[in-house]
């Protein structure tokens, strides 16, 4: 394992010193704690949740925002009681397979996003707010440039039909949402006056 620092001294109870470190293990990437000498003998810290969780730990990015973004993605997508899933997986939006492989989802889902401009002050983008996630209709973009492009989709004129058919009272605001594949904040906004005001 490769050592990050030393830490203390002990004296055990036959009076010998022990010195320890903080070592990363090169299977799980968890910075654990050892004395020196097991520590830079053993290729990994050899615990059974290392061996158990060793193929989720491969691609060493389980704690990084990019795995956040990932996971975030696949539960608007996959998760029917997630908050969101009515406006994405709801809506029949879908994930690309390779990006949701058990074994290499995230990994070839890491692989495109930094060949392809992800930083962390960045959000995943569909350029077809329709279209699925998969890397010829995807892109990172700011937040703000992220709403700019949800909400220049809506013109004056969708959002006005938008309000004469709610008037008439042959439409709720669910049939709106689905009939304009639009979010249902998105249409609420729109009746309300508060956005594409006249």
């Amino acid at each position: 394992m490769k050592l990050i620092r030393k830490t203390k001294t002990e004296i055990t109870k036959n009076g010998n010193k022990v010195r320890y470190g903080i070592f990363k293990c090169p299977d799980c990437l968890q910075e654990i704690e050892r004395p020196m000498s097991n520590g830079l003998k053993y290729k990994s810290c050899g615990s059974t949740k290392c061996e158990k969780n060793k193929n989720n730990f491969k691609h060493g990015g389980s704690h990084s925002k990019l795995y956040a973004v990932w996971g975030s993605m696949k539960q608007r997508i996959l998760n029917p009681n997630n908050k969101r899933y009515k406006d994405y997986g709801g809506r029949g939006i879908t994930i690309c397979p390779e990006w949701t492989d058990k074994e290499n989802g995230f990994i070839k889902f890491r692989d495109w996003a930094l060949n392809n401009g992800y930083k962390e002050n960045l959000v995943i983008d569909r350029e077809n707010p329709d279209g699925n996630y998969e890397p010829s209709n995807c892109r990172f973009l700011t937040i703000e440039e992220s709403n700019r492009n949800k909400t220049n989709t809506i013109t004056m004129e969708t959002a006005n039909e938008i309000r004469d058919l709610y008037k008439t009272g042959n439409y709720t605001r669910k049939e709106l949402f689905e009939k304009f594949k639009l979010s249902q904040s998105h249409i609420s906004l729109i009746i309300n006056n508060k956005k594409w005001k006249n």
